[in-house]
């Protein structure tokens, strides 16, 4: 495995799971360890039968129908062996066994938090409570997600996604709010504005409703214990498109009133007559976020966390919400898998989210829930090295605001973003015109390397020996990969086309790479202005599509790379050399 790779998740791969079966080409997937999602391509509207078996050979039971193109298959259990046959008509499909296929697979992290408290509002009599953290805990948690190539969703763009309207980044993470406390708006959403991240935000109706009268009857929120927004107040922080506002229902946020805790059923209460109660709640939650927001709320965080499998199902049934936000491992499993192509109607959409307390930062949680379901044989984390969707997820999300959807090397930031190799010039800038210069590429090629560490010191004239790329220079003298110029290393001068080919050729013969591939340069019109001492460098990266040429033909190997382009470079390094090493 090459060096480089120790920075990144390792990638299980499972084989493929779909077959060409006469009519119907079937895919049967591991979601995670008690569900199996059955995927097949026809385009009418006949009825399916969903037959099982523990046996290939053995015998097959009907266990359900799909008016759709897909099935879920609930009652099942990792890693016992199942094989399913599709049944339409008089067509019977061959045996189709169920497998893990990463690939096929998506996730979602959910992190909960309540309230942001400074030590001014705690001065002013605001309660810091157990639910409570400070707003520079917050910021911590954000600058981590952004380390981390991490990008922020709402639950909007994962309905979306279900739906098959949008895409998922690779590491997808949703900050879901609950409550609607003041601090949001004073104290987070000045944060998230800061570096161009989202976040739910799950308000309680009735609570929103009585700050709203107070405030607009001559009252105050000074000295309150537990201060509220008011709905003017979610109006901007919803038209910023930093936050959307969701539900934490309307007046169910109770405990043990009349019996009952938050949205749940109560001991032996009759199914429609829970029925009633949600709808009732619905439609108040609808007319007041709708009535200010402009838009339904499709999502909604269950009070306290309490539910149960008949809830989910009687509140899914009754009113217009798709996604229920629950308490931590709700679902089975730490984080919430979804399954590409499923239809909406059987994706699993309570989503499992533990509650960020005070002293516990984000990557902990996300951590945890790495190392939960990672074990558990099916939910193995993805390797983001080898993507290859990172051009449809730019379009989608963008992480820098000077990096467009539709510009041509949107992709290659976000796949730079996502594996640590390139970040911003800022958290919300990466100045993607701007030149790479010397420093920049010995620092970029030294984690293609690994970061081995070196062997030797070096005095450069030109550094101190405590620079941020002094470390990848001397690694780079050391090497042949980027030598210094009679004693200086010359950090700040750019580097041309042709240089970086030559670096990257030196880098790859350092790998044991195999450098035999060559290219014909002739194809470029200016073939004849690479340098003698360059062009077996460029021929081996052009034959290995790390470098290509320019839409008028031309190479040009004096230009200067960009950090756009070495977005670009980078990705094409990483996927093509895979396996290279001799």
């Amino acid at each position: 495995m090459k060096k480089y790779l120790c920075l990144l998740v390792v990638l299980i791969m499972t084989c493929t799971c779909v077959y060409a079966n006469g009519e119907l080409s079937v895919t049967a997937v591991w979601q995670d360890p008690s569900n199996i999602v059955l995927l097949w391509q026809n385009e009418t509207s006949h009825p399916y039968d969903i037959l099982r078996s523990d046996e290939f050979d053995g015998e097959y039971s009907l266990i359900g129908t799909s008016s759709n193109t897909s099935f879920r298959d609930d009652s099942v259990k990792y890693p016992d062996t199942y094989y399913y046959k599709i049944k339409k008509g008089d067509y019977i499909s061959e045996p189709i066994k169920a497998v893990v296929d990463a690939s096929r697979v998506t996730s979602v992290s959910v992190i909960m938090y309540h309230n942001f408290v400074t030590d001014e509002d705690v001065e002013n009599g605001v309660d810091f409570d157990e639910y409570s953290i400070k707003p520079q805990d917050f910021e911590e948690d954000l600058l981590w997600l952004k380390n981390n190539g991490y990008v922020t969703i709402t639950s909007d763009d994962l309905i979306k996604h279900l739906k098959g309207e949008k895409s998922l980044p690779h590491k997808a993470v949703i900050l879901s709010i609950d409550d609607g406390s003041f601090g949001v708006y004073k104290n987070a959403w000045q944060i998230l504005k800061k570096y161009n991240m989202k976040a739910d935000f799950n308000v309680i109706g009735r609570q929103i409703d009585d700050t709203w009268e107070n405030l607009h009857n001559g009252g105050s929120r000074d000295g309150e214990s537990a201060p509220y927004c008011t709905w003017e107040e979610l109006v901007e922080m919803s038209e910023s498109g930093e936050i959307n506002v969701c539900s934490h229902t309307y007046g169910l946020h109770v405990y043990n009133k009349n019996k009952r805790v938050g949205m749940s059923m109560m001991e032996n209460e009759l199914p429609q007559d829970f029925a009633e109660v949600v709808e009732k709640d619905y439609r108040l939650a609808v007319s007041c976020i709708e009535g200010w927001i402009g838009k339904k709320p499709e999502t909604v965080a269950y009070p306290y966390s309490k539910r149960s499998t008949e809830s989910d199902k009687l509140v899914l049934e009754n009113t217009g919400y798709k996604i229920l936000m629950a308490g931590e491992g709700a679902r089975g499993t730490a984080g919430n898998y979804f399954v590409k192509g499923c239809d909406f109607s059987n994706h699993i959409t309570l989503m499992s989210r533990p509650c960020r307390m005070e002293g516990t930062p984000i990557g902990v949680y996300l951590k945890r829930i790495e190392e939960k379901d990672s074990k558990n044989g099916v939910n193995v984390n993805e390797n983001p090295l080898y993507v290859e969707d990172t051009d449809e997820i730019a379009t989608d999300y963008q992480m820098f605001g000077d990096v467009k959807s539709d510009d041509w090397f949107a992709g290659s930031v976000y796949y730079s973003y996502l594996n640590g190799l390139m970040r911003g010039v800022s958290y919300t800038e990466f100045a993607p015109k701007s030149n790479i210069n010397r420093a920049m590429a010995a620092t970029l090629l030294h984690r293609l390397a690994g970061t081995p560490s070196t062997t030797i010191d070096i005095n450069f004239s030109d550094a101190k020996g405590s620079e941020w790329w002094y470390q990848s220079a001397v690694w780079a003298e050391e090497n042949g990969i980027l030598s210094s110029d009679f004693g200086k290393f010359n950090p700040n001068d750019t580097i041309s086309r042709e240089e970086l080919a030559k670096a990257m050729y030196n880098c790859g013969s350092y790998l044991k790479f195999d450098m035999s591939k060559t290219a014909d340069l002739d194809r470029f019109s200016d073939a004849e202005k690479i340098s003698r001492d360059y062009k077996e460098a460029v021929s081996w990266a052009v034959a290995n599509r790390i470098f290509n040429g320019n839409a008028d033909g031309t190479f040009n190997p004096s230009g200067k790379v960009t950090r756009a382009e070495m977005t670009m470079v980078l990705r094409n390094w990483l996927i093509n050399t895979n396996g290279q090493e001799k």
